[in-house]
């Protein structure tokens, strides 16, 4: 008897399925995993009729639950608490009232289907969930550096480094990652010129003393590391982001700096 007990909690726990596995097996039928935010734009203001999507992407939701559900100005533990239960309720109990989804993006699709879901796999779905957003920009952006590493690459290719300041329940640092850091255009511009450093102004020190204006923001330094080419604050589309960057190498190359 003592033998059968101790092999209860081994048995459960082989059986334990990952947030990842329970999305695959539940709900990946429909929730496609990753589409730019340009495509999905286009998509929606033709009505769904181009990529003809039978649900939201899992990057869009993910996006969505962050911004909408629990305090996104809290610690992420406590915001992923709010968020299992609201995966719990919605899933087993749909209701268009109650979606997170903006009304754009839910004319398109119908009610979706009351999915049964344990608070066991909502406790491991929530986290995957809430995590994907950011590993999808991590996976499909320019890379980022930390600043030791930007100052050494900078150095030894003669690039700028740029240095975007961020907060992680910022708006407009949310659309600057969806809507332009993964742009092929800012990519190629960027990895040709620059070496990106990303720091969270509530967490992290910016380099050379400088003071955070706000976020988003970028500051431009020297190669050397030594002086600051301009700084600014704000938002703006591709077209918008590749003007700054080329009115910043002209400024380096007429030495004109900030300080």
């Amino acid at each position: 008897m003592k033998l059968f007990l101790l092999t209860i909690p081994i048995t459960i726990l082989s059986f334990a399925q990952t947030g990842e596995e329970i999305f695959k097996q539940k709900c990946s039928n429909c929730h496609l995993e990753y589409i730019s935010q340009k495509r999905l734009i286009k998509n929606y203001e033709k009505n769904n009729t181009i990529l003809k999507l039978k649900a939201p992407t899992l990057t869009e939701i993910s996006f969505r639950l962050r911004d909408q559900v629990g305090d996104r100005k809290a610690d992420k533990e406590s915001q992923i608490l709010e968020i299992e239960d609201f995966l719990f309720n919605y899933l087993n109990h749909p209701n268009r009232d109650k979606s997170i989804l903006p009304k754009y993006i839910l004319k398109n699709f119908q009610t979706m289907p009351p999915i049964k879901i344990s608070e066991e796999e909502a406790e491991e779905l929530a986290p995957f969930i809430f995590d994907f957003s950011e590993k999808m920009i991590i996976a499909h952006s320019v890379k980022r550096y930390n600043y030791s590493e930007a100052l050494k690459k900078a150095k030894a290719e003669n690039k700028i480094i740029m240095v975007e300041g961020f907060i992680p329940f910022c708006r407009g640092c949310i659309k600057m990652d969806r809507e332009v850091f993964v742009e092929e255009k800012v990519k190629e511009a960027l990895n040709r010129d620059f070496v990106v450093v990303k720091v969270n102004v509530l967490t992290q020190k910016l380099p050379l003393g400088l003071k955070s204006m706000g976020t988003p923001s970028f500051y431009f330094i020297t190669s050397d590391g030594k002086r600051v080419i301009d700084e600014i604050k704000g938002t703006g589309d591709v077209e918008d982001f590749l003007g700054l960057l080329e009115e910043i190498k002209e400024d380096l190359k007429n030495k004109k700096f900030l300080k």
